[in-house]
C-alpha cells in the first residue's frame, strides 16, 4: 500500500509539491489537471522520470473535473477524448501509471414534483457516448501500465450511471477509484456497487467526512479510517489522502504516523 497527497491549490509549482512530499515521506503525489501548473503541456515528462528516479515519488494524474465523455455535444465530447489521449501518451512518457476521473451524472431539470437527469431521460445516447470514448481510451492504454480509473462522486447508485459503468470496466485497462469521503457523504449510496465489482478498485481517495462536508483531516469526521486502509492494504493499492491544504495533509499524516497505520 502506497500512501500519497494531492496537488494543492495553494502551491504553484512542482518543486513546492515534492518538498511537501518528501517533508512527510510520501510515496506519490496526484497532479490534478484543474489546475493551469499541473497541465501536461506545463509539465515536461523527462522531470517526472527525474524526479522519481532521485527521490523514488511515484506520480498519478487527476483528470479535469468537468471532463464529461458522455456528453450529446459530439464536438465537446471528441475534445474531452482528445485531452484524454494527449494525457494517455504523456502519461506513458512520465511513467505515469494511472489517470484518475470522474463519470458525470448531467445536467438535471427541477419539475414540480421530481427532478430529471438529462441522461437518466437519455440513457443509452449517454450509454453510447461514454462507451465510445473509453473504448477509444482502452484500445489506446492497453499493453501499457497506464490504468484509467473511474471515480466515484456520489453517482454510482444511479441505474444509468451503473449501466454504463458495467460497460466501461469490461475493456481493458480501465478500473475504479473508491472515493471513501464522496460515497460517505452521499449516504454510502456508492458502495455497493463498488464492493460488488471490488476486483476492478485499483485506487482510493481518502478523506474524512462530518455530515454532508467530505474533504475534513482523516480522524475528525465519521469515517472508519483504519477499517479503509485495512481494505487498501489487502488490495495492494494506492491511498491518495484527499485533503486540500498543506495544514491538513500534514494533520492527517500526523494522525495515521501517530496511530501507527503508516511507518515512514
Amino acid at each position: 500500500m502506497k500512501i500519497g497527497m494531492p496537488a494543492l491549490v495553494e502551491y504553484n509549482t512542482l518543486d513546492e509539491l515534492v518538498n511537501l512530499c518528501l517533508k512527510l515521506k510520501l510515496d506519490f503525489i496526484e497532479l490534478n489537471m484543474n489546475l493551469p501548473y499541473n497541465f501536461i503541456e506545463n509539465i515536461n515528462p523527462r522531470e517526472l522520470v527525474r524526479i522519481n528516479n532521485e527521490t523514488n515519488i511515484e506520480f498519478t494524474m487527476h483528470m479535469p473535473d468537468d471532463a464529461d465523455l458522455g456528453v450529446f455535444h459530439e464536438s465537446v465530447r471528441k475534445g474531452y477524448e482528445t485531452l484524454f489521449s494527449d494525457t494517455a501518451d504523456w502519461a506513458c512518457e512520465a511513467g505515469v501509471k494511472l489517470l484518475n476521473m470522474h463519470i458525470i451524472q448531467g445536467a438535471k431539470m427541477t419539475l414540480p414534483d421530481r427532478k430529471v437527469y438529462i441522461y437518466d431521460q437519455y440513457s443509452e445516447r449517454f450509454q453510447c457516448n461514454f462507451e465510445k470514448s473509453i473504448r477509444i481510451l482502452s484500445e489506446k492504454v492497453k499493453g501499457s501500465s497506464v490504468v484509467l480509473a473511474i471515480e466515484n462522486s456520489g453517482n454510482f447508485g444511479k441505474p444509468y450511471i451503473q449501466r454504463a459503468l458495467d460497460k466501461a470496466i469490461a475493456y481493458p485497462n480501465i478500473k475504479l477509484t473508491w472515493d471513501a469521503g464522496h460515497d460517505a457523504a452521499a449516504k454510502f449510496s456508492d458502495k455497493r456497487y463498488l464492493m460488488f465489482h471490488e476486483d476492478k478498485i485499483a485506487h482510493m481517495h481518502l478523506h474524512d467526512v462530518d455530515g454532508e462536508k467530505d474533504h475534513q483531516v482523516l480522524f475528525e469526521g465519521k469515517l472508519n479510517i483504519s477499517e479503509l486502509l485495512r481494505f487498501a492494504e489487502r488490495k495492494g493499492i494506492r491511498v491518495l489522502v484527499e485533503v486540500k491544504t498543506k495544514e491538513a495533509l500534514e494533520k492527517s499524516i500526523d494522525s495515521l504516523k501517530e496511530r501507527k497505520m503508516i511507518i515512514k
